[in-house]
């Protein structure tokens, strides 16, 4: 039969073992998990500073391609005021939209080659140049106006510098057909 001292003392043996284990494990560990926690945290600063880098970039890329834009914008401008400059100079042309329409970038287009720009208002007379009516539907109003009178419908108003081109061309036809009935009659 075992003796209970020889059982008390496995027992105080086998606490103090774990007791050290975990003395030990607690000490010699504690530097291998901080230094498993330095590498993970090292490793995500470096990807966040080239992250970082990279946006700083992308950011100075984009400011660099919108100056491009603008100045193309600029230089498209200037090409349409040089292509309508004799045909479109002095002429003048109503513009109607509901309030929510900004017109405001297009009219500075108008008014760049040379135009007057003018806002129409229900029952105005359009003796002296063409409408422009920007908006998504035709207005109900407009099936009062005479018979001569000369006006496009534009659902958007152009935002691009092709599409500014393509309804200056259509106002330019517009001022032509006027042109001509005004010299029949």
């Amino acid at each position: 039969m075992i003796h209970f001292r020889y059982h008390l003392l496995s027992l105080v043996a086998v606490f103090s073992a774990l007791g050290v284990g975990i003395l030990l494990g607690g000490t010699v560990g504690q530097p291998w998990l901080q230094q498993g926690e330095r590498e993970v945290l090292a490793r995500m600063e470096a990807m966040y500073d080239r992250a970082l880098k990279s946006n700083n970039e992308m950011k100075q890329q984009m400011s660099r391609l919108l100056q491009e834009v603008e100045q193309n914008n600029r230089e498209v401008i200037h090409l349409m005021a040089m292509r309508y400059a004799d045909d479109l100079q002095g002429s003048k042309v109503y513009v109607w939209h509901p309030p929510e329409v900004q017109l405001e970038p297009f009219a500075r287009v108008l008014v760049s080659v040379g135009m007057k720009v003018v806002r129409y208002k229900e029952g105005d007379r359009l003796d002296d140049g063409p409408l422009l009516l920007f908006a998504a539907e035709k207005p109900a109003w407009l099936t009062g106006l005479p018979d001569n009178s000369r006006w496009l419908h534009v659902e958007q108003v152009p935002n691009s510098p092709a599409r500014q081109w393509e309804l200056l061309e259509n106002v330019q036809k517009l001022l032509t057909e006027m042109r001509m009935e005004h010299e029949k009659s």
